[in-house]
């Protein structure tokens, strides 16, 4: 399943082997003026974050160009500055400096397991008794409960940026 770019066919073979596979569900927010969040505790990421990881399935999160960046050079890496409206030649940094938005497009993506309420037979500890036995989970489960995330970190995002907009208002 690993690096399989078919994902209705993933989804389907998850189906066929009463079983579930997780996601990655990218979001991004546009037209964000320079300036909103602060550099420690209130960034942009850490508000962000901490909405999504609210969502129970959500397991990371990661901006711009995230893990990724770890095999970038510096150089590869910096976001060069194309004019003085912040405009920059990449968006490695996912739209936010120091915690603070730079003008560019808010981009980040979440991880999303997969659901742990399957048909397939699994094994569990009876904590009654003690004892490790078989458990089949009945009823209606989602093969990919990815698919029902992107309107809830559209939600979430709105929610954050809605704080910084009234934050940002306070202070000017």
């Amino acid at each position: 399943m690993k690096g399989q770019t078919n994902f209705e066919k993933v989804i389907d073979e998850a189906i066929a082997n009463q079983d579930s596979v997780g996601g990655i569900v990218s979001c991004k927010a546009e037209n964000l003026p320079v300036g909103w969040g602060e550099p420690f505790f209130d960034s942009i990421e850490s508000v962000v974050s901490h909405l999504a990881f609210a969502v129970p399935a959500i397991k990371g999160i990661v901006f711009g160009s995230g893990f990724e960046a770890t095999e970038m050079w510096g150089s590869e890496h910096n976001d060069t500055l194309e004019n003085k409206e912040g405009k920059t030649n990449s968006n490695n940094s996912g739209g936010v400096n120091g915690g603070i938005s730079n003008g560019n497009t808010l981009e980040f993506r979440v991880a999303v397991k997969p659901t742990s309420s399957i048909s397939k037979v699994q094994h569990t500890l009876n904590v009654a008794s003690g004892d490790v036995e078989e458990l089949q989970i009945q009823g209606r489960h989602d093969a990919c409960i990815a698919l029902r995330v992107p309107v809830v970190i559209e939600a979430i995002t709105a929610m954050a940026l809605a704080d910084f907009k009234l934050i940002r208002k306070t202070q000017l």
